[in-house]
């Protein structure tokens, strides 16, 4: 459930990130390796939703949507056997005219390593939690609830797909990042971002709005590990991983409510037979997410989060076609104020009197019409729930407690 702006699949994010050491791998020592891949996607959908038409305001429920994506980079090996290079993202800004694109670094990293020890990342990049994230069956169309298709529902109808290759919280923030090599199916990766910052930011602010609601975060530790292996007929992949962090103290005026450090666990397994595969995915914590472009601390009075997703897609040459659902519930959305006279209250905690609750559906199927060429069929369904708030209006209220959204769409990626 991204906006144009952060759409991407994680798979393809971190296929990107470990696309350089990979091809460091197969280069003769002493060469250098120039890359500039990049995609086009192309989208036409309809949609319909509670909040298309809410005092007065109708969305368009058909509507047309693309973006494009740079990846300029370079690998090279040492006459040593070093292995080194750096990668970059490079965005579409989403602008509402032509003349109003432009592009934005999203990761930008430089890597060094040895295929015996391992590889040493730094900049702006993928976290151990979105490089080994396993069972979220976003690859049968173009992401489910957390493709680019779900942009033509309004934001607050949109379920909150709550696994964890998230922008917000790290895809493009600044860090370093040790992954290992590859032993006996197993790999594992440790990283440490100090301040949840981007690669051009020298300050933690502490007294302004900052990327996590209610603070942000510091040393933050992400570890995580992922065992790949074929038994016979049958492949399995298990992907696990931790994420930790404190908080930077807050100096501005106090604010109306508190919050928990930030713990977050994530894990998910998939088997793979005849082309069958099918698994899931959980993520629990001490996390608070009201939309799937950022990450909260989970508020003081609030309940931890946790979002369950089981799912599976069957492969047969060129065609994928699949299907996956999941729930998410979290403490939900702070309200803005109190609608007068709809006897809708507010705790002692300043939270609503009901946990929000997402639930999401996906459906469709990717045809590789020749290589770099994929074609999608997309159908999306979920509804959303939080007793005491109004989606519409983001205040306390009985109206629009529950709101709901379908899509259906088709779609294209050229890539090279």
């Amino acid at each position: 459930m991204r906006k144009l702006l952060l759409a991407t699949v994680a798979t393809v994010g971190a296929s990107m990130g470990l696309a350089a050491a990979a091809d460091a791998q197969t280069a003769a020592p002493g060469s250098v390796t120039v890359r500039l891949n990049g995609r086009v996607n192309w989208y036409a959908g309809i949609e319909g939703s509670s909040l298309d038409n809410i005092d007065g305001n109708k969305t368009s429920t058909a509507s047309f949507l693309g973006y494009m994506r740079l990846y300029p980079g370079f690998d090279g090996v040492a006459a040593n056997g070093l292995h080194y290079g750096a990668a970059t993202e490079l965005r579409i800004n989403g602008g509402s005219s032509a003349s109003s694109e432009t592009l934005y670094v999203f990761q930008a990293y430089g890597y060094l390593g040895l295929p015996e020890i391992g590889q040493v990342s730094f900049g702006q990049q993928n976290g151990p939690i979105v490089l080994f994230e396993t069972g979220t069956f976003e690859g049968f169309n173009d992401g489910g609830w957390w493709g680019d298709l779900p942009a033509l529902v309004p934001g607050n109808a949109q379920p909150v797909y709550p696994f964890v290759d998230n922008g917000g919280l790290s895809q493009s923030t600044n860090k370093i990042v040790y992954l290992s090599p590859t032993l006996a199916g197993f790999q594992f990766a440790v990283g440490f971002e100090p301040n949840h910052t981007a690669e051009n930011s020298t300050l933690a602010p502490t007294s302004t709005t900052t990327p996590i609601i209610g603070g942000m975060p510091r040393n933050l530790i992400d570890v995580g590990g992922q065992f790949t292996h074929t038994f016979g007929p049958v492949g399995i992949q298990i992907g696990a991983d931790y994420l930790g962090a404190g908080q930077v103290a807050y100096t501005g005026e106090a604010p109306a409510v508190s919050y928990k450090n930030m713990n977050i666990f994530s894990g998910g397994a998939t088997a793979t037979i005849a082309g069958l595969t099918f698994g899931g995915n959980v993520v629990y914590g001490a996390f608070n997410q009201t939309s799937g472009y950022n990450f909260q601390l989970e508020p003081d009075g609030g309940n931890a989060a946790i979002g369950t997703l089981f799912g599976l897609q069957y492969t047969a040459g060129p065609l994928t076609v699949g299907g996956s659902v999941f729930r998410f519930q979290t403490t939900g959305d702070l309200p803005g104020g109190i609608d007068a006279g709809s006897g809708a209250t507010i705790t002692s905690a300043g939270l609503t009197t009901g946990q929000q609750v997402n639930n999401g559906l996906a459906l469709g199927g990717t045809y590789t019409l020749v290589p770099g060429v994929n074609l999608f069929v997309d159908y999306d369904y979920g509804w959303r729930w939080q007793g005491g708030y109004n989606f519409a209006t983001g205040n306390a209220g009985t109206d629009n407690n529950r709101v709901q959204a379908q899509l259906f769409g088709v779609g294209t990626q050229i890539q090279w």
